[in-house]
């Protein structure tokens, strides 16, 4: 296994005696006269400020149905190759 170092970048609103490269202004270009500059984060830091998304009710609602009606599908086919043994061994 590999030891490998993540590195995050991001844009980051810069205050008047900071200078803009070339690079920031390539990567995070100017918006509404706000200049940008890159700057990097630690991915620790970065995981714990992502916002929560909303769960997709629908698409577990689906997840759920799928799963109500497979074992409620195998249920069916169990007892009745049940039965049907059942016949077979009682002639």
């Amino acid at each position: 296994m590999t030891d490998q170092t993540i590195q995050l970048l991001a844009c980051k609103p810069i205050r008047q005696p900071m200078a803009v490269t070339t690079v920031d202004r390539e990567l995070c270009p100017p918006e509404n006269g706000q200049q940008f500059t890159l700057v990097s984060i630690d991915p620790a830091i970065a995981l714990t400020n992502v916002p929560a998304t909303s769960l997709d009710t629908v698409q577990m609602a689906g997840f759920w149905t799928l799963a109500l009606t497979t074992i409620v599908g195998l249920w069916f086919v169990s007892v009745h190759v049940g039965a049907l043994l059942g016949f077979i061994r009682r002639g």
